[in-house]
């Protein structure tokens, strides 16, 4: 999954072009996803998702089955609703299958949360992400530390971001109930 401070960078962007949204309630839907205890239920796992590192990231959320038992959302449940679709295109769009089949769970575990920590610091920096943004759930704010090479690029994280957070999330949820699985928008 997407570190929380990517999270809420796209939730920002996202909520610029949509100001009738209620800020908080999106940005503590956004956040709630990672912050439970029981992350397989709030991210909608599918429960045979393969053992190799592929199919095991790529099976972490299931878009479809979260819209099941949501027919309408409301802003806190458009916040959650972001969150998983940022996880699942972060794993589809960010690495490719050479890359996730090259390595081990504790290898890709190891490069991803490093990053993490390098894209912490850069989302403070640049994307107006604060540790106040984390006021219902204060104890998953990680400081960042100076950016350094590692497996998100800069420029792939700025992209990532633009493209996510400008999704039109009413076709794509009416697309995702047209054909009853993941797809992308």
């Amino acid at each position: 999954m997407a570190c929380l401070l990517l999270h809420l960078a796209i939730v920002k962007k996202y909520l610029e072009t949509h100001p009738s949204l209620e800020e908080q309630s999106v940005i503590k839907g956004t956040i709630y996803p990672d912050a439970v205890t029981n992350d397989v239920k709030t991210h909608y796992t599918e429960k045979n998702r393969g053992s190799d590192l592929l199919s095991h990231v790529r099976g972490k959320v299931n878009l479809y089955a979260f819209l099941e038992e949501h027919p309408t959302l409301n802003d806190f449940e458009l916040g959650w609703f972001l969150h998983l679709v940022t996880d699942y295109l972060f794993f589809c769009e960010c690495f490719t299958n050479e890359y996730l089949v090259s390595k081990s769970y504790e290898e890709f575990c190891k490069e991803l949360y490093h990053a993490y920590y390098c894209v912490n610091l850069y989302m403070e920096e640049n994307y107006n992400v604060k540790k106040d943004d984390f006021k219902e759930y204060p104890y998953e704010y990680y400081p960042g530390i100076p950016y350094e090479n590692c497996i998100l690029p800069k420029e792939m994280v700025d992209n990532f971001i633009k493209r996510v957070s400008s999704i039109d999330l009413d076709k794509y949820i009416t697309k995702i109930r047209q054909v009853k699985k993941n797809i992308k928008p």
